[in-house]
C-alpha cells in the first residue's frame, strides 16, 4: 500500500480515515518527509468531548513531539483542535454519543488536525462525521 503525502491537511485526513494497515503504511510514508504525525482516540457524549478534547489534542501534539510547548505552538494546535471540532459538532443533538480518530500532522510551518468518526443520538441514527482544522505555527 502506497500513500502520496503531498500536502499536510491530506496526510492528516488520511491518517484519521485510516483502518489499521493503512494507518501503519501512513506512518512508514510519513517517515520519509519533513511531517510529524501522531493518532489518538477520543469518544464520549458531545457534552463531555467539547469540555476535554482540545486538552487531550494538546497533550498528545506535545507528548507526540509534534509541537514545541511554545505559546505560539499551543495557540496554532489550540485553533487547528477548535476547527476541526467545530466541523464536527455543529450539528451533533446534544448529549450523542460520539467515537472519533484524531490525526495531528505537522511540518515546520503549519498544523492540520483531521477527526474521523461516528456520531449517534440513538443507535439506529449512528452516521460518520469528517472535519479538518490547519493553522499555521
Amino acid at each position: 500500500m502506497e500513500f502520496e503525502l503531498s500536502r499536510l491537511g491530506k496526510t492528516a485526513l488520511l491518517a484519521a480515515l485510516s483502518d489499521e494497515n493503512e494507518e501503519v503504511a501512513i506512518k512508514r510514508a510519513v517517515l520519509d518527509t519533513e511531517y510529524r504525525l501522531a493518532i489518538t482516540f477520543v469518544s464520549g457524549r458531545s457534552t463531555d468531548i467539547k469540555s476535554t478534547f482540545v486538552k487531550s489534542i494538546i497533550g498528545c501534539a506535545l507528548q507526540n513531539e509534534i509541537i514545541r510547548k511554545t505559546p505560539g505552538q499551543i495557540h496554532a494546535v489550540l485553533h487547528a483542535a477548535l476547527d476541526a471540532l467545530t466541523g464536527i459538532v455543529h450539528s451533533v443533538p446534544a448529549d450523542a454519543s460520539l467515537k472519533m480518530k484524531v490525526a495531528i500532522a505537522a511540518d515546520d510551518h503549519w498544523i492540520a488536525v483531521a477527526i474521523f468518526g461516528d456520531s449517534a443520538f440513538y443507535p439506529l441514527t449512528n452516521h460518520e462525521r469528517s472535519a479538518l482544522g490547519v493553522m499555521h505555527l
